[in-house]
């Protein structure tokens, strides 16, 4: 793989996770009091729900981890080994995870509470639905992975 599309990636990388610190430490907290404010009559599930949503970004913080890990194997050409599936089986459990956060959120939200604007039921089914298809989408990749070692390995034998 290219080195500059390497590096592109890990600035990237490194970009979004800081900006998932920041998320954490400043963006959440604020946003959760705010809703907390305009919303007082749920105001007791600011603590849980901001504990949630931080969780949440946490799990988007180990997939990208696991991808700077996943593109040092590349650079190395080690990519097609069985140490790879671990990281991303890191991923799609990270992806699970990320998913069910926020669909136990907003079930409770729905069906618990009964509260809550339309704008964050809207935000939370995307959410949901999102991290759902990326989770597919990184089982489909590891299928594929699997695939490319196993041909890998059978190509090594015959040479």
């Amino acid at each position: 793989m290219n080195r500059l599309t390497v590096l592109a990636l890990r600035v990237l990388l490194v970009l979004l996770f800081l900006g998932g610190v920041l998320g954490q430490a400043w963006i959440i907290p604020q946003i959760a009091a705010g809703m907390a404010r305009t919303y007082p009559e749920v105001s007791f599930l600011e603590l849980p729900y901001s504990v949630l949503a931080m969780g949440t970004v946490l799990c988007t913080q180990v997939v990208f981890v696991a991808l700077w890990a996943l593109l040092s194997k590349v650079r190395r050409g080690a990519i097609f080994t069985a140490r790879a599936f671990r990281w991303v089986n890191a991923i799609i459990v990270a992806g699970i995870v990320a998913t069910v956060l926020p669909l136990a959120v907003e079930i409770h939200l729905l069906a618990v509470v009964d509260a809550g604007p339309p704008a964050i039921v809207l935000l939370l089914t995307g959410v949901v639905v999102a991290s759902a298809a990326f989770v597919l989408l990184m089982v489909v990749m590891r299928g594929l992975l699997h695939a490319a070692t196993t041909l890998q390995d059978e190509l090594a034998e015959v040479v």
